[in-house]
């Protein structure tokens, strides 16, 4: 008699069991050792990596893994390879790490998104502002004083206002003399940049009142009063929320 039972009697009818993880591949592994080898200063920005031959004895692969490993570190924006200077390690990168955080927001479908970005905003801005509120130079002063000043002279169309709100926030991002700020923020506020415009548009508010908010950030930020800052910035992006979920509310009222 068959030691096999019937499909129908199968003893993982009914369980919940999902296929196993496949180990990582093998150009990810050695995709893995090279960011290790940058991360520890082994290989510095401009290392030219050793040729695909050496690269395969090394790691104990085929070079046809190493080639691979070399094409998934290129598309990340770590190496660069130039003809007749073959692969380096390229310098950090704003823009790169940039598009690769605002790609993964585009790929993100939520009805909620801009509110939860919002709140994201929340916990970055309030402590960026109260920094920049400590290490903002004479020029980048100058360069809020001027954006505050175009933004409430009038005239603007709502793409010109929406750069103008967008130029702001990432000044006030530089201000802080931290990269790694504007790294993060830029993103976030580009991924809102037509939703900003739209806003601008048909802005459900006085206007008057996000001038305010913006003049009263800035002012903190210069006089160095960090919590000023704080205070400010909390008021103008609950503020923000607001003004989305009005925006929301009256897209779904018009719904039929």
């Amino acid at each position: 008699m068959s030691d096999i039972l019937p499909d129908n009697n199968s003893p993982l009818d009914g369980m919940s069991i999902e296929p196993l993880e496949r180990e990582q591949r093998l150009y990810e592994r050695v995709v893995d050792k090279v960011l290790d080898l940058i991360s520890s200063g082994a290989w510095k920005p401009g290392f030219r990596l050793p040729p695909e031959r050496e690269l395969s004895e090394a790691f104990g692969v085929s070079r046809t893994v190493v080639r691979e490993a070399v094409k998934a570190l290129e598309a990340r924006g770590v190496v660069e390879s130039a003809t007749g200077s073959g692969v380096s390690v390229r310098r950090a990168d704003f823009n790169m790490v940039s598009r690769s955080l605002q790609t993964y927001m585009q790929l993100t479908n939520q009805d909620d998104f801009e509110i939860r970005l919002n709140e994201v905003r929340r916990v970055l801005e309030v402590e960026m502002v109260a920094l920049a509120a400590s290490r903002i130079t004479p020029e980048q002063r100058t360069q809020l004083r001027e954006i505050c000043y175009q933004m409430r002279k009038g005239g603007n169309t709502a793409k010109q206002m929406a750069e103008l709100d967008f130029r702001l926030h990432v000044t006030l991002a530089d201000a802080t003399q931290n990269d790694l700020f504007k790294v993060l923020l830029a993103p976030l506020i580009n991924q809102l940049r037509e939703q900003i415009i739209l806003t601008w548009e048909d802005f459900p508010r006085p206007v008057d009142l996000v001038f305010d908010q913006h003049e009263a950030i800035v002012a903190a930020v210069e006089n160095g009063d960090a919590e000023g800052a704080r205070q400010a910035m909390i008021k103008h992006l609950a503020f923000s929320r607001e003004v989305l979920e009005d925006i929301s509310k009256s897209h779904t009222d018009q719904k039929p």
